[in-house]
């Protein structure tokens, strides 16, 4: 099976590309930004050569308050890049795999299921969610995953901010009226390879690890983990004025896979304590 990741050098790329090689039967061809640039047809003449089985679209747009001032080249990533996919996968027969997000929703439900109706707050969402329209609508062979929180040992995360600023203070503040659920790339990877491997039927899925929290007691539990000498201070949203609005919860429902591991677990196993 010949399997195209794009975006391969990021955090959940670098994952994915190091789980699909475990099986030695899989052909890989890891694809980044500077090999191939998704939001231009002329350069993913790169992919239709390779007539992969599966495509895993890990590239995006994702800094979300910059979003709110650099439209166009988020627009182009995340709507224009998934277009030109969906378009080049029909070519060459492929399964496209998108990974999208749980800031498609406004936060305004007690968690979210695969078909719920989709209202975004910040222009971030609003092109993952306008991507997720392009892939729906002009093909049926897709795996739409979304998924929330991400940390993995390659790239920029929560937790690496948390650990950089206790180390040098003797308190914090973190908000709590943001309420999701954190999700370890290396689980996420391997939850996509599942996908793939048992052959499960198209559409929309959400993979995350389970339970939920804030920030906030996303935060303690880094701090607690780790041992550090600082405290963790409630606080609210509206404290730290940011260029783009947050769901207040935005939880993903999982109802068609088996359930991953506690968030909890997973932390502990990337932080390297018991």
């Amino acid at each position: 099976m010949k399997i195209i990741v794009i975006g391969s050098k990021g955090m959940l790329g670098t994952d994915l590309v190091y789980e699909l090689k475990k099986n030695k039967s899989n052909i890989i061809v890891a694809l980044d930004i500077n090999e191939v640039d998704i939001t231009k047809e002329e350069s993913l003449q790169k992919i239709v050569l390779e007539k992969a089985d599966f495509v895993i679209n890990c590239a995006a747009y994702t800094n979300v308050d910059l979003a709110e001032t650099n439209k166009e080249k988020c627009f182009a990533i995340n709507v224009t890049g998934v277009k030109n996919l969906v378009k080049t996968c029909k070519n060459m027969g492929s399964t496209l795999i998108h990974i999208s997000t749980d800031y498609v929703f406004d936060g305004k439900k007690e968690g979210y299921d695969e078909l719920d109706k989709k209202n975004p707050i910040n222009y971030y969402g609003l092109t993952k969610s306008l991507g997720e329209d392009e892939l729906i609508k002009n093909t049926d062979k897709y795996y739409l995953v979304r998924t929330s929180w991400l940390f993995g040992k390659n790239g920029k995360n929560f937790i690496e901010i948390i650990k950089s600023i206790s180390q040098n203070k003797s308190s914090i503040k973190v908000v709590t009226d943001q309420t999701a659920r954190p999700t370890y790339t290396i689980d996420l990877a391997k939850q996509i390879i599942y996908l793939i491997e048992n052959k499960t039927p198209f559409g929309i899925y959400h993979i995350t690890n389970s339970g939920k929290c804030s920030r906030f007691l996303f935060a303690k539990e880094i701090i607690n983990l780790l041992k550090l000498n600082c405290v963790v201070e409630p606080c609210a949203t509206n404290e730290f004025p940011s260029a783009a609005k947050r769901p207040t919860f935005s939880v993903l429902n999982n109802n068609k896979l088996p359930q991953l591991r506690k968030w909890e677990i997973a932390l502990a196993e990337y932080l390297g304590v018991d």
